[in-house]
């Protein structure tokens, strides 16, 4: 039980740092990447995600009628939700990209820095704080020590002890590349946002199709695995074989969306290069 509580704990700590990896990988090709325009990304979203389930509840008392809005076993309600909130991102990413580009600030620098800064708070920390709590407790109760009540959920808390190493292992996994996928796929979104404004309108809307196509496949997946839980992985309810799909799918992601991404910072630095030769 102690081995369990660590393991816990040790992926709390990587999923909090997984971020670093697409960060450092993506940011080799643009090093020089403002450090503000992470935390515009964060504020761009706070402030999108609130506006869209504001608006969705709104709409969804008016059209029902009823100020009964709580949520039912049918996905639309969630994907109609991660389109509309994902428009709305991108908006304020336009709005402050172009604000970037009136002080002839560089596009994809911004672009990708306010994308990991979108990116970093889907994949909230808070996660990680949960999973290093929720281990620290077992491992401290497996040996003897009583902690405070009220540090976690003891239903929560049940699930995980339950729960034996072939379930833990492959969502705790599922955890940690998800936002390894999240950084890396929401930096493409601002480089194609900031691309649109230099020219290439289209891109505003790829990076729309990107990104809830992301969010959507993941779903169609684990409805197809016929999962309770949609859109989540959750400890000790999530089966083996969903969690392991999602690590998959998650990988495939980052793998797909890095190499697609440093082909074309590669083929514009080299173009840059040129061009001052």
């Amino acid at each position: 039980m102690v081995f369990k509580g660590l393991l816990v704990v040790v992926s709390g700590f990587l999923f909090i740092f997984a971020s670093g990896i697409p960060m450092r990988l993506i940011a080799r090709f643009r090093p020089d990447y403002k450090r503000d325009g992470i935390y515009w990304g964060v504020i761009i979203w706070i402030f999108a995600f609130f506006l869209s389930t504001f608006l969705l509840i709104f709409f969804r008392m008016v059209i029902s009628g009823s100020v009964n809005v709580s949520s039912t076993s049918s996905a639309w309600p969630f994907l109609l939700g991660t389109l509309f909130t994902t428009l709305l991102v991108q908006v304020g990413l336009f709005i402050y990209l172009r604000n970037k580009k009136k002080k002839n600030e560089d596009l994809v620098e911004s672009g990708m820095a306010v994308g990991f800064g979108v990116g970093f708070v889907i994949a909230q920390i808070l996660t990680g704080v949960i999973l290093i709590t929720t281990g620290a407790v077992i491992a401290f109760q497996s040996m003897g020590i009583t902690l405070p009540s009220g540090i976690i959920q003891e239903e929560m808390l049940e699930k995980v002890v339950s729960s034996n190493l072939f379930e833990l292992i492959p969502a705790l996994l599922s955890f940690i590349l998800y936002r390894v996928a999240v950084l890396a796929i929401c930096s493409a979104q601002g480089y194609l946002i900031a691309k649109s404004i230099e020219g290439k309108k289209s891109n505003f809307w790829l990076a729309l199709i990107g990104y809830t196509s992301f969010v959507w496949i993941n779903l169609l997946v684990q409805k197809l695995l016929s999962e309770p839980n949609l859109n989540q992985i959750s400890l000790g309810l999530t089966s083996p074989l969903t969690s392991v799909a999602s690590a998959v799918y998650y990988l495939g992601v980052f793998i797909l969306v890095y190499r697609w991404l440093s082909g074309e910072l590669l083929s514009a630095n080299k173009k840059g290069s040129k061009a001052r030769s």
